[in-house]
């Protein structure tokens, strides 16, 4: 019998499995609620990051079942005894778990595509498109040599096993980010966190999720992974030809050294020769401006309200617009103020205030305000020490501020939500008793997204589901 009617069956077979569907059609739901959710809070940080380098290392405990599973109820057993190469239907079951993780891969395309379709394709993005496949293959490898480790009537321990080498890869991504953001990526913890497919492919393609910096060479890093790859697909099918019987290991004492010794080297050698000389500064992500202090609260000298709002309480914080975002192409009409560090038993003259917008943030301010600054000045009284700092140095408890109508279109978005766009206000003054002109320059940024993005999101991402489970629907009442 060829692989190609083995892998047909074995396909077959898989998807006539009584969970199969649903669990496909839970498992989206999961991922699409997830796509629909991060809309508004940045889909490509959120998002995109778990489906693409996180989620496809669940493959290797699936894989790992997958594997062990014909061991548990005595499938194997027909397999050594039918007229059928132990190879082949080996190699079959093989690629029915790579077909399982190519389906994966394709039902995330509809999130993407409308991702894309609004904001253009930036370059992490393209970077997780490479890399979730090659992460998806390695998954699978090492899935695969977990599941042939065990033989007996249960997958519970191949399963286990293969959560914990999920968490120990996962797990290494945010630490070496965070090791490297601290200048310690080539020390020994750092070149433990190389044996994490996802750690080496992220170097490889040259991108990271948040830190600076990036290897300044790769190809050792292609090499290990490689390495990695190979070594345990190969490791898997020989443990499996040559040292297993129907029932039992069939191994020699050297060939249990080989295999530990395998396994040993598939581990150490991207520690040993994996690149990490983070030496080059890393691509941006996307085309998102840099705002300093981008998540500061309190500290700010602008915010932004509703046409005749009230400054909420306790403000302002570097994102004026934090609980309202606004939507992108379209004009919006608030609210600047600016708060003066002055008094209001100071007397504020010739107050001159310039707006403007950074990053396609179009700004037009009410041109009468701006004429008028001075005689529409405003006292505030603010919280106990979240007033602006005065010259003196001590928190204001009552002072000026200027209230400037202005109209907000923000412009050539570069993600569908939590786009943070550029803002500054420059106001210059003076104060009675004072011969010196006083200047206050306030940074702060306009929080933007395409509204109508998360109903398209969700409406794509419900696709696949709702076939899955209309799949599933029909499965159930066949055999129940």
């Amino acid at each position: 019998m060829s692989i190609g009617t083995l892998y047909v069956e074995e396909l077959k077979a898989t998807m006539r499995g009584l969970f199969t569907w649903l669990g496909a059609a839970v498992i989206l739901f999961a991922l699409g609620g997830l796509a629909t959710a991060s809309s508004p809070e940045g889909w490509l940080d959120a998002y995109a990051v778990i489906a693409y380098l996180l989620a496809p290392l669940t493959f290797i405990p699936l894989v790992a079942g997958a594997i062990a599973s014909p061991r548990a109820n005595r499938f194997v057993e027909s397999v050594f005894t039918a007229p059928v190469e132990r190879r082949d239907w080996f190699a079959a079951k093989i690629l029915v778990l790579l077909t399982l993780a190519a389906a994966y891969y394709a039902a995330l395309a509809p999130m993407m595509l409308v991702y894309v379709a609004h904001v253009g394709m930036p370059l992490l993005l393209k970077k997780c498109l490479i890399a979730a496949p090659i992460l998806l293959v390695s998954s699978v490898a090492v899935g695969s040599l977990v599941g042939v480790l065990f033989i007996g009537r249960s997958i519970a321990a191949p399963v286990a096993t293969g959560v914990g080498v999920l968490l120990a890869y996962a797990s290494t991504l945010p630490l070496q980010e965070l090791l490297v953001a601290q200048g310690n990526g080539a020390g020994r913890l750092g070149g433990i966190m190389l044996i994490s497919p996802a750690v080496l492919l992220k170097n490889a393609l040259g991108f990271t999720v948040a830190v600076g910096m990036i290897p300044s060479t790769k190809a050792l890093t292609w090499i290990s992974l490689l390495v990695v790859l190979m070594s345990a697909f190969a490791l898997a099918m020989w443990i499996f030809l040559c040292t297993q019987g129907v029932e039992t290991w069939e191994t020699t004492q050297a060939q249990k050294w080989v295999i530990t010794l395998a396994i040993f080297a598939i581990v150490i050698f991207p520690i040993f020769f994996a690149d990490r000389n983070y030496d080059t500064a890393a691509p941006h992500p996307n085309a998102a401006p840099a705002v300093p202090g981008l998540f500061a609260r309190g500290n700010g000298s602008l915010s932004l309200t509703s046409p005749g709002g009230q400054l909420p309480m306790r403000c302002c914080g570097t994102i004026l617009n934090r609980d309202e975002a606004i939507g992108t192409d379209e004009a919006s009409r608030r609210d600047l103020i600016v708060l003066l560090p002055v008094g209001t038993e100071q007397t504020v003259t010739d107050l001159n205030l310039q707006i403007a917008g950074n990053a396609g943030l179009e700004v037009e301010a009410d041109p009468r305000a701006l004429d008028f600054a001075t005689q529409h000045l405003e006292a505030h009284t603010y919280a106990s020490e979240l007033g602006p700092n005065a010259a003196d140095g001590h928190h204001l408890v009552t002072g000026w501020i200027a209230r400037v109508p202005v109209t907000l279109r923000p412009t050539n978005p570069w993600d569908i939500g939590a786009d943070h766009y550029p803002i500054t206000a420059t106001a210059t003054y003076h104060v009675a008793g004072d011969p010196q002109p006083r200047t206050l320059r306030g940074r702060g940024a306009v929080e933007a997204g395409i509204r109508i993005a998360i109903y398209q999101m969700g409406l794509a991402s419900a696709l696949l589901p709702a076939f899955f489970l209309g799949a599933a629907t029909r499965r159930w009442r066949k055999t129940r």
